[in-house]
């Protein structure tokens, strides 16, 4: 099982309401693209956990907004489909900032930070899942 990190853009594809309007706990979210150029990710599989993160650009509160679990990959139309998780419908109103988590996420993203997924790794995520937990539930290491 992999995590992937997917970024998005309020100047681009999703705005802030569209996304607090299409995603819920629970309900499958379908069709969002894995991204442009030649760099997309293509070892993405159902099971697959996946962290939901607004980017500075266009967006009053960056940070994340949610996650939950990759349940299909269609590989041809570069789509996956996924369900969100508790918290999500918590954190889609309340986000984790950017300033905590901008360290992990540069790590994640490297030097290419204008994809749209990215493979994260055990250390960081155990490090993501951390700082959602204080966010939430004041659940600290």
């Amino acid at each position: 099982m992999a995590c992937w990190l997917y970024q998005m853009n309020a100047e681009k594809k999703f705005s802030l309401e569209r996304y607090r309007v299409e995603v819920w706990e629970g309900q499958l979210v379908t069709n969002w693209t894995i991204g442009e150029g030649k760099r997309k990710p293509t070892e993405i599989s159902p099971g697959d956990m996946i962290i939901l993160s607004f980017v500075k650009s266009g967006t009053p509160s960056p940070g994340i907004y949610g996650w939950g679990i990759i349940t299909s990959f269609y590989k041809e139309d570069e789509d996956i489909d996924f369900r969100p998780t508790s918290p999500s419908d918590y954190l889609k109103m309340n986000p984790v900032p950017e300033n905590e988590v901008s360290g992990i996420i540069d790590k994640i993203r490297g030097r290419m930070t204008q994809l749209t997924m990215f493979k994260v790794d055990e250390k960081e995520f155990k490090e993501l899942r951390q700082k959602i937990a204080g966010h939430v539930y004041g659940i600290t290491p």
